[in-house]
């Protein structure tokens, strides 16, 4: 480590920093200030927790403050993008602290949060933007930020933003981007698709790698432990009693499983907080805040919050679950040794998570060591086979009696003395071959013209349906229908009392009705009567009226024509009925 007023800063950045208590740069910013000052391109790999952040912050502040007027507004000067709101926050919290005594503004803006407060921060003009993509794009098009006059665009855990899949937006954010501008990538790890990223965003970059074989601070002891999957909770119980950690976060793989370890050791009297992606930004603000702050020691996360919490003194990470991917186990145990400080971190392995701890071996490049001398170790040693003893072989007892013939049916003996063409012989068909099928003479006919001769036929019908009685002689059906040609013409057929009246016979549709005026409406015209009906009289004849309910326009017939049927205004609309209105 070297001095920072090697580095060629600023006496005004020199105090911050010592107002800070940043003394010594670590090898990512030794590296990385000089080339950054002299506004080269940049793409830096270095371990979690190796001061990536402030090795960008530090040049971006210093050339900020040579300018003397205020950034236009909702026109930024300087562009970080962060994966998740806890790298932004922790990103800002940083700048924040190394800008004391300087005059440059920052804001950040994320989801979650509202929009109009944002709104408000751009419109007076800021110098450094701290964004996720997802909300600058959404800003972007409702018109708040434009990126004409940026220039320094910085793209913070580049590896992360590819993992959860905002390499298009990156993309569509740098078009944007029509200025002469300063890119800068930093990331902990280095891929393929970093490369192919970095020859997009990037023009003749400096790479900076201080990484090293192993991804892993030298600071940092991690082991794995067996342990059957049921059996996990005993087991991070009796980590937390043996190691005493000062201040520890506890990986999950699921929000569900958060909740649940949270709830698991508040149950035993310890102080826990669970924060995942389901929680509102307020409240996993104030849960990290509240952790840094010592108002609980163990904090119960799940991957997504991996990066953004940066707190110090954390002792101890216990990795509840392999991680899925193999990236993140680097990220999660990067928690604890953060500035040069020493932590321990354990991974409880289970018998299906067997796969996912090669993958990690493979990416941090090492074996990891393997604890085994504790109470809930799980046994791999196979359980010996069951094979039952083999019965001695017993001899055959040999009978005197000859050998019993295996009897067969008795159409089987009826065939056994014939020869094999008599055996498929049919009636009336050739030896061997089968006989023509025999037409069904009764196909098509009802069940009452069968053809005379079978058991079951039937006489035909000539008089109507008959029945066949228990003596064999026929007798009529007394539950049968006559036939059509016998039954009485409809002249001839009794009436009934209360039949309905011919249509004929009634009486017209205007019969016996008045009309509004006091005159009988006259000879039927085929139009409906209702237009000339009494409010007070029913529609149907032979029926008592009854006066209309004010409001039911349904059943109240309209006014007559020409004649006002109330003063005063009118009230919403069109009066219902022909109730006349009340005089004041």
């Amino acid at each position: 480590m070297s001095d920072f007023s090697t580095l060629g800063l600023s006496e005004a950045m020199l105090r911050s920093l010592e107002h800070s208590n940043f003394t010594e740069a670590t090898p990512i910013q030794r590296e990385t200030i000089p080339a950054l000052l002299a506004g080269r391109d940049m793409i830096g790999v270095a371990q979690t927790g190796s001061g990536k952040t402030a090795a960008f912050v530090i040049p971006l502040l210093e050339k900020l403050a040579m300018y003397e007027n205020r950034a236009e507004a909702h026109m930024p000067r300087a562009l970080i993008l962060a994966p998740t709101r806890e790298l932004a926050l922790q990103t800002t919290d940083r700048i924040k602290e190394l800008s004391t005594g300087m005059k440059a503004s920052c804001c950040t803006i994320y989801g979650g949060a509202p929009y109009r407060t944002q709104t408000h921060i751009l419109r007076r003009g800021v110098d450094i933007l701290i964004s996720t993509p997802g909300r600058l794009l959404d800003h972007m098009k409702r018109g708040n930020i434009f990126l004409d006059q940026v220039e320094y665009f910085v793209l913070d855990e580049a590896d992360r933003m590819l993992d959860l899949g905002f390499i298009d937006d990156v993309r569509k954010i740098n078009s944007k981007i029509t200025n002469k501008h300063q890119a800068i990538m930093f990331s902990a790890t280095l891929s393929d698709a970093i490369g192919q990223l970095k020859s997009t965003l990037l023009n003749d970059p400096a790479q900076v790698d201080v990484s090293t074989s192993t991804t892993v601070a030298d600071n940092l002891d991690h082991w794995v432990m067996h342990v059957p999957g049921h059996q996990k909770k005993e087991l991070l119980q009796y980590l937390i009693e043996t190691e005493e950690p000062t201040k520890s976060v506890i990986f999950v793989r699921t929000r569900r499983d958060a909740d649940e370890i949270a709830s698991y050791m508040e149950s035993l009297g310890l102080k826990a907080e669970a924060i995942h992606g389901d929680k509102p930004q307020k409240l996993r603000q104030r849960t990290i805040n509240g952790f840094r702050n010592g108002v609980f020691d163990y904090l119960v996360a799940t991957d997504v919050a991996a990066r953004g919490i940066d707190v110090k003194d954390i002792s101890h990470v216990f990795n509840f679950d392999v991680p899925v991917e193999a990236e993140s186990y680097v990220h999660r145990i990067g928690r604890t040794a953060r500035g040069g400080a020493s932590g321990r971190a354990f991974t409880l392995c289970g018998k299906n998570e067997f796969r996912l701890i090669r993958a990690i071996e493979a990416i941090v490049g090492e074996t990891l060591e393997v604890i085994e001398d504790h109470p809930y170790r799980m046994t791999t040693a196979k359980k010996a086979s069951f094979s039952p003893r083999k019965r001695p072989a017993v001899a055959a007892r040999k009978s005197t009696e000859p050998a019993k013939k295996k009897t067969k049916g008795k159409r089987a003996e009826f065939f056994a003395d014939r020869p094999p063409s008599e055996r498929r012989q049919k009636a009336g068909a050739g030896a061997g071959k089968p006989g023509p099928k025999k037409p069904n003479k009764n196909k098509g006919k009802p069940k009452f013209a069968r053809e005379e001769g079978r058991a079951d036929a039937r006489p035909f019908r000539t008089d109507g349906p008959r029945q066949r009685s228990s003596e064999g002689e026929s007798r009529p059906n007394r539950d049968a229908k006559p036939n059509r040609d016998e039954r009485p013409k409809r002249e001839d057929r009794p009436q009934r009392s209360d039949a309905r009246p011919n249509r004929d016979a009634r009486p017209s549709r205007d019969d016996g009705r008045r009309s509004a005026v006091g005159k009988p409406s006259g000879k039927f015209t085929g139009k409906p009567a209702a237009k000339n009906r009494n409010p007070g009289q029913s529609s149907k004849p032979g029926r008592p009226g009854r006066p209309d309910k004010p409001g039911n326009t349904k059943s109240a017939g309209r006014p007559v024509k020409g004649k006002r049927l109330g003063s005063g205004p009118k009230r919403g609309g069109k009066v219902g009925g022909n109730q006349p209105l009340k005089r004041r």
